[in-house]
């Protein structure tokens, strides 16, 4: 027993509701591993929970998957997988249990055979009981390391809904999962060009430094880019990559993002839906059937998806983000204690104003900043 009875979390009690309290202290199964919290970062689907855009299939949760933990105790169906005192990183599709000083893991490393198992999750998809894992080497500070969960999101997304060599490419979005997106298109997946689409100036910026050819405002500047579609007759890009998990509907008689996006598509473009939302969203039917667009997604389900794929991807994710092939410093712009309930709660309700990306939050004993070699986002240049 490495603490007590009781442990610290954070739970989600509704949409808008989270408080620090006490669960009961996880025990660690023998296919499990337990785990010390060492970082943990705010997606934008712990925040779509915060903001009523996706729903559990019973409250309160315990939000957080972006995720790093030193293993503390290793269950006997694991030995020899993993070793105490190892850091490990995780993709899963559950998306809860992270923001917690301790947890309990089923871990599904690359080459594991044998180990994956399924179960129905009510949410219209077949989920594994292992998450895809993967040892992190002591080269990568804990909050950057959390960036290897959502660069596993996009790497699945991408690489099964690839562009060709050389394709004029569009970016929905310019939060984390879209700065991941633009970097992978533009170093590894050799696109011809990338062009983004938000109405943040300030994260445009950091796309534009970090991949992006070119830049739309769809608030500021929605008359030019009608113009710019007008002037390529519906043939400028080859392919869309919506990284927007929920946006409203405009209400002023403007364009919608992805009927703008549509727009810019060649005749039987590629379209992939990559962000995830319950709450309807609006497509232009018409454009689809007129263009011939090719509407893709990469699925949760495991049945089409296994796990022990995840798990390959994610290790790929790893060395993308070792070698810095992948820069994940400009994502953690924020970074404070896990026990801060006040920095954390500003982590929810600040999302995605301004430049700021992810808030990392650390656990006990881990101090915010970078090993050498790591310089911070501020370092770097990312704007406040």
């Amino acid at each position: 027993m490495f603490h007590g009875e009781f442990v610290h979390a954070y739970l989600m009690t509704a949409p808008g509701e989270i408080v620090r309290s006490q669960v009961p202290d996880p025990v660690c199964q023998p296919d499990e591993v337990l785990l010390e919290t060492e970082a943990v970062s705010i997606c934008s689907t712990d925040v779509s929970y915060f903001r009523g855009h996706l729903f559990p299939d019973a409250w309160p949760i315990i939000p957080g998957h972006e995720y790093v933990g030193r293993v503390l105790e290793v269950g006997s169906r694991l030995k020899g997988a993993v070793e105490p005192g190892e850091r490990i990183c995780y993709w899963g599709q559950t998306d809860f249990g992270g923001m917690a000083d301790y947890r309990a893991l089923r871990p599904l490393f690359p080459g594991q055979r044998g180990m994956e198992t399924t179960w129905y999750t009510e949410r219209n998809f077949y989920d594994a009981d292992q998450a895809a894992a993967v040892v992190l080497p002591d080269s990568i500070p804990s909050d950057l390391a959390t960036i290897i969960e959502p660069l596993t999101s996009v790497l699945r997304s991408l690489l099964l809904n690839p562009p060709k060599p050389g394709d004029n490419c569009v970016v929905l979005g310019c939060g984390p999962s879209a700065l991941l997106a633009v970097q992978v298109l533009d170093r590894c997946l050799g696109a011809g060009s990338v062009t983004v689409l938000d109405r943040n100036d300030a994260r445009m910026e950091v796309a534009c430094r970090y991949g992006a050819a070119r830049s739309f405002n769809t608030e500021s500047q929605a008359a030019e880019l009608d113009t710019f579609v007008h002037e390529h007759h519906d043939q400028y890009a080859d392919y869309v990559f919506d990284a927007l998990p929920h946006i409203d509907s405009p209400v002023d008689g403007r364009k919608d993002i992805r009927e703008s996006a549509m727009g810019l598509l060649r005749p039987g473009g590629t379209y992939v839906l990559y962000g995830a939302t319950a709450v309807p969203q609006m497509f232009n039917t018409w454009m689809i059937l007129a263009k011939g667009l090719k509407l893709r997604s990469t699925p949760f389900d495991v049945r089409q998806f296994p796990m022990t794929r995840s798990a390959h991807v994610a290790s790929v994710a790893l060395r993308l983000i070792e070698t810095g092939l992948v820069d994940a410093r400009p994502l953690v712009t924020t970074r404070v204690q896990l026990e801060d309930e006040d920095g954390v709660r500003r982590g929810f309700t600040a999302y995605g104003q301004g430049a700021s990306m992810k808030t990392s939050m650390l656990g006990k004993g881990i101090l915010p900043g970078a090993p050498e070699g790591w310089e911070t986002a501020e370092e770097i240049g990312v704007p406040a």
